[in-house]
């Protein structure tokens, strides 16, 4: 089996790390044995072509392992046979010695119950995973305080399509990181007292870039006072329904973040619909309850993962506080369709 791309990777790198396994394929041994059959040889012919053939391909890694019969000493000798019978195949095969890395883990990491003949066939293999380096290069902004315009000491997240990592601003704001060239990331800032904002950019290898294409790597948090609310941007649903949108789900650990990092702040969640034409003070019946059961979604999340009654309370305003009230576009009447935080008194 060969498994390429990054939807195959292995469990996920620090961001902060300029390796990552790319691919990978496994082989498989019969009861007892140390040998590769043809489909096996086979199979290390495939990883070997492919990690020919790309420059940025910087190591072989092999894992292998036992079923659970037998002693566990003897099957910890037998994967390290396995594993050195791989990288000899390998090596064969043109692959330089000191790009082979091995590790024997017996019967200690099964993918499979053992209790079943199939279980344990695919228990006796060996992995080996094509580490790919990625070219890195700095990132750096700044968190402030949107009132005041000073730096404030903050959590910054970045997620990109295959690996979620974060790290601390120093006291005046400042954060520096090494992020993969090119990739698209996610950067969310989080810090107490305030609102939490978040944007999207690709990583560039200059800073020039940032300022020919005019994007700002700063976040502006603003202040979580009582009296204050704050639009929870990312968060949309289905029309007519109190039912998410499937990619809105990511965001309600933001908000859990944010009631955790501001354990004394009280907070209303406000839910809101979209209904064309003029907002009126006193919507109907159904329209009031459908506001009231999209702000109860995220009220009840945030109980459920463990924030106290005592905080918080939820609420529907129907269709009269609308953004758009003659909404012309799919995306303003999403926006109708939204959830606030306001802080208490």
């Amino acid at each position: 089996m060969l498994c390429c791309g990054l939807s195959a990777a292995l469990p996920a790198q620090s961001l902060f790390d300029s390796l990552y396994n790319a691919s990978y394929v496994e082989v498989y041994f019969s009861t007892g044995k140390a040998d590769l059959n043809t489909e096996a040889l086979a199979t290390l012919d495939s990883i070997t072509l492919l990690f020919s053939k790309n420059e940025r391909f910087r190591l072989l890694r092999i894992t292998a392992h036992t079923d659970s019969i037998g002693e566990k000493g003897n099957n910890e000798s037998l994967a390290g046979r396995r594993a050195a019978v791989v990288r000899a195949a390998l090596i064969e095969r043109g692959i330089p010695a000191d790009k082979v890395q091995t590790r024997a883990f017996g019967e200690r990491s099964p993918v499979m119950t053992n209790s079943t003949e199939s279980g344990r066939q695919r228990n006796r293999r060996a992995t080996v995973e094509a580490v790919m380096s990625v070219p890195m290069t700095s990132f750096r902004g700044q968190i402030k305080d949107r009132t005041t315009g000073k730096g404030i000491e903050a959590l910054v997240s970045f997620r990109t399509k295959t690996r979620t990592d974060s790290t601390r601003t120093d006291s005046t704001g400042h954060y520096s990181v090494r992020l993969p060239k090119d990739s698209i990331v996610k950067v969310e800032a989080v810090a107490k007292n305030y609102f939490f904002e978040d944007f999207t950019t690709r990583i560039f290898g200059s800073p020039e870039l940032y300022k020919k294409y005019k994007i700002n790597t700063d976040i502006e948090l603003p202040p979580a006072k009582p009296g204050e609310k704050a639009v929870l941007r990312n968060l949309f649903f289905v029309g007519d329904q109190a039912i998410l949108l499937k990619m809105s789900e990511s965001e309600l650990p933001k908000i859990l973040k944010f009631m955790q990092i501001n354990p004394d702040l009280r907070v209303e969640i406000a839910g809101h619909i979209n209904k064309p034409g003029k907002p009126i003070p006193q919507p109907e019946a159904d329209e009031m309850e459908l506001s009231i059961n999209r702000a109860r979604v995220i009220y009840d999340y945030l109980l459920k993962n463990g924030v106290k009654t005592d905080r918080l309370r939820f609420k529907g305003y129907g269709n009269s506080e609308m953004m758009f009230p003659n909404a012309l576009s799919p995306k303003e009447s999403e926006q109708n369709r939204r959830v606030e935080i306001r802080v208490l008194q």
